[in-house]
């Protein structure tokens, strides 16, 4: 059985990559290159890309997930349950109520 997936506001993601946790975007390359999180550590790691990159994710600390919406980063927290992860959160809303909130975005053209 996989761990449970925890669902958080974009704030709390926040506060919890603070802390220590990982912030991992699982949108599409050509939605990340437009906006991206604004913050020192990020994995970019696209949902159909996670699979054969699933070793570039540590275990071993929490493991935020952020999509446009919420529904790829849905999909992609569930593969990471089943494959071992045990802390994983999933952002409310996505990359776009990470924006909306205010918290840390690049722009770029």
């Amino acid at each position: 059985m996989s761990a449970p997936i925890q669902r958080i506001s974009a704030r709390e993601a926040y506060a919890e990559y603070i802390l220590g946790g990982i912030l991992v975007d699982v949108r599409n390359t050509e939605e990340s290159l437009h906006k991206s999180l604004a913050v020192k550590e990020l994995y970019r790691v696209p949902l159909s890309e996670l699979g054969e990159r699933l070793t570039e994710i540590p275990a071993n600390r929490t493991v935020i997930l952020l999509s446009r919406y919420g529904n790829t980063g849905r999909d992609a927290a569930y593969f990471l349950a089943e494959h071992g992860y045990e802390h994983v959160a999933l952002v409310e809303g996505g990359f776009s109520a990470w924006e909306s909130e205010g918290l840390p975005v690049n722009y770029s053209a």
